[in-house]
């Protein structure tokens, strides 16, 4: 009985490891203000058509009732700096004005605003979005992959047993 459960677990995790966690695209050029995305998955968010030539400077904003915001990362002679915390998992694609956060985490919520500047200094925007992580419950999923694996195992233990039991009562033909 131990055999069976531990078997059950070590399905369910693996279907999980399996299971794709999705990407997710925002177009912030339409003026869109929310992109709710899985945690665990990557994000694309696009603020402008073409970054080039362009200054850019994107901060998270802090939840209300603190003052400032968070530097992510500035686009300024075509050379993007990210903060250092986020280096690994984001990037900025200055060809089609893209921002990427990849791998997800809850603490990615918030709200960002995006300053963008003619190559002169001069303004010319700004834009505010929200990013809203959501947990994903994989539950239901890992209870019908171990109902479906405990179906396949009951199956083979009972079409081994019938097998086993028919070689045994098989007489030997007569010459």
């Amino acid at each position: 009985m131990e055999e069976v459960f531990v078997l059950l677990v070590l399905l369910a995790g693996i279907t999980h490891a399996f299971l794709p966690v999705t990407d997710t695209s925002c177009n912030m050029v339409q003026n869109s203000s929310m992109c709710s995305v899985s945690v665990g998955g990557s994000v694309y968010i696009q603020l402008m058509a073409n970054a080039t030539g362009h200054q850019v400077r994107c901060s998270k904003l802090l939840p209300s009732g603190s003052t400032g915001k968070e530097f992510v990362f500035s686009l300024k002679k075509e050379k993007v700096i990210i903060q250092e915390e986020l280096g690994n998992r984001t990037e900025f694609f200055i060809s089609n004005g893209t921002f990427k956060i990849t791998n997800v985490e809850a603490a990615d919520s918030g709200q960002y605003a995006v300053l963008v500047f003619d190559p002169n200094g001069v303004r010319l925007s700004t834009k505010t979005f929200e990013v809203q992580v959501v947990q994903e419950n994989i539950l239901p999923i890992i209870i019908i992959s171990a109902s479906a694996a405990c179906l396949t195992l009951i199956v083979v233990v009972v079409s081994c047993c019938a097998y086993r039991r028919t070689r045994r009562f098989k007489q030997p033909a007569a010459a």
